[in-house]
């Protein structure tokens, strides 16, 4: 583990000499990734401008969801993971994953962790503020437990999005042009600005695989301002969890299939 994390190390210093050389692209990806973020927050108002509640949410309380996901949740996934989740199809199709799988290193943790996007940061910061001045506006107390579930839950949410992104990403194995699955990957996603609440009262089973994705966001916020640990905790938490070892175990099985340019 030691190893890993100086390997880590290393790469977060080659990323940030990558900045450093292409500073232009840093500032326009600071630019568009802000707007990007504004322009969910002004859709989602415009969206809940007539409603006083939407499945028990207020409307500061869903604009925090969509805060807690643009800024925060994603701010982190673009941070570590979207540029390595990018580039699969590439590495794949290109057979360029041969130079990886000869290194003496867990080639799911060198495909997940090559690039750092350190622009992402700036999301971050953006969104924390954002957070806080939602909170007092809604005007609840928010104790030190309440910090802890939320950041804790917002892991959690990382982790179950990087499984079902790692799992579908894998299937580029058997179709290595399958680059435009990101691209829908991204646009479900976007479920994450709403409560689960709304897919359950749907009641239908085709729109059940969803709910996963629902609960990225709506449950760490509950836990931040509602102070409530439902069974969506739990699910949140169980999927996260059991996701993770489908992902790992799902990579290592796909890679007995993988056809290298040597072969």
């Amino acid at each position: 583990m030691k190893h890993y994390f100086k390997v880590y190390k290393t790469l977060l210093k080659l990323n940030l000499s990558e900045l450093f050389a292409y500073r232009a692209g840093f500032v326009n990806s600071i630019i568009s990734s802000s707007l990007w973020g504004g322009f969910q927050i002004v859709w989602v108002t415009l969206l809940i401008a007539r409603i006083d509640s939407f499945y028990g949410w207020t409307k500061d309380e869903l604009i925090l969801i969509t805060v807690n996901y643009v800024f925060i949740i994603m701010g982190i996934f673009h941070l570590v993971f979207s540029r390595n989740f990018d580039r699969f199809s590439r590495i794949i199709d290109k057979a360029e994953l041969d130079l990886i799988l000869v290194k003496p290193l867990d080639s799911q943790f060198l495909l997940s962790f090559w690039y750092f996007n350190y622009a992402s940061l700036f999301r971050l910061i953006i969104g924390v503020p954002i957070v806080i001045y939602l909170i007092i506006k809604i005007g609840i107390s928010i104790s030190l437990i309440n910090v802890i579930s939320y950041l804790v839950l917002i892991v959690f949410s990382i982790i179950l999005m990087y499984s079902v992104w790692l799992s579908f990403s894998t299937l580029m194995i058997w179709f290595p042009r399958l680059s435009n699955i990101t691209a829908l990957l991204y646009n479900i996603n976007g479920i994450s600005r709403f409560p689960p609440d709304m897919i359950y009262e749907l009641k239908s089973f085709i729109l059940f695989f969803l709910v996963p994705f629902t609960l990225l966001s709506a449950i760490p916020t509950k836990a931040l301002v509602k102070n409530i640990f439902s069974g969506d905790t739990g699910l949140l938490i169980f999927l996260s969890v059991f996701l993770f070892y489908i992902s790992k175990k799902f990579w290592k099985f796909a890679l007995r299939y993988y056809t290298s340019a040597s072969s």
